[in-house]
């Protein structure tokens, strides 16, 4: 694998809840002038599928907890937002400088539990949440877009975070379906001939960082990202959950 292509699907149109996003996709292909071909990859950003799915939480019908009330004075934030984050995880991680930190229920440490407000309407007081199983939801894209094409295709959902010890934000890979996620070189020779150990490409979350130079963070409106060229088959398919790191493994906490 010398060289890939990006490709981002231009005038992709504004999705709602109910829509079949796979229908809409296909026709932005089309009106792109794009067909997939064996091997490429699909990125699609997670936003576009929790409007799909109606992920929206209306905050004016939120009851905060005790706990939420108490929070949400600590830190000087609304509490109806402090119980959907509360709601969304399986603990608080860090609260230090007025930012929630929590390990989200999909496993993944972020902010807020990935719950966001922007690129969302604001005519209401509400939220979109994360996919619930964003890998259901790969899969379901995958399937219906290789069904479609006759090819053997992968798609990856992506969503942004930040990292320790660095600054701004990055996509990184939410799921993925039909990927070489997470790719152990060990007992591979590097280029000395030396046998690799402790070696984990992540490339679910390479893949995602290339898209987010075409999909953008604010006004881009470029959910969908195609790249071609991509070709680890010799690899083993697995889940980009699997990038997940364990308690016992995780440096940061």
């Amino acid at each position: 694998m010398n060289n890939i292509e990006l490709k981002a699907l231009e005038d992709f149109p504004y999705v709602e809840p109910g829509d079949d996003l796979a229908k809409i996709i296909l026709k932005s292909f089309r009106i792109n002038n794009i067909n997939l071909d064996d091997g490429d990859v699909v990125v699609v950003a997670q936003k576009i599928i929790s409007k799909s799915e109606n992920r929206y939480i209306d905050l004016n019908k939120i009851t905060p907890s005790e706990k939420a009330i108490t929070l949400a004075k600590e830190l000087n934030r609304d509490s109806s937002f402090i119980q959907v984050i509360l709601n969304e995880s399986n603990e608080i991680v860090s609260t230090e400088k007025n930012v929630i930190i929590v390990e989200h229920k999909l496993g993944f440490i972020n902010i807020n539990a990935g719950i966001d407000r922007s690129n969302i309407p604001q005519d209401i007081n509400q939220v979109l949440l994360l996919p619930k199983n964003p890998t259901i939801s790969a899969n379901n894209l995958r399937l219906a877009l290789s069904e479609k094409f006759k090819k053997q295709i992968a798609v990856v959902i992506t969503d942004s975070m930040t990292r320790p010890y660095r600054s701004g934000v990055t996509n990184f890979a939410l799921a993925s379906s039909n990927l070489q996620s997470l790719i152990d070189l060990s007992g591979e020779k590097d280029m000395y001939g030396n046998i690799l150990k402790n070696t984990e490409i992540a490339v679910a979350d390479e893949i995602a960082a290339a898209s987010g130079l075409l999909m953008g963070q604010g006004s881009d409106k470029k959910p969908v990202v195609i790249i071609k060229g991509f070709n680890k088959n010799k690899y083993k398919v697995n889940d980009a959950l699997d990038l997940v790191v364990s308690r016992e493994d995780d440096l940061y906490r």
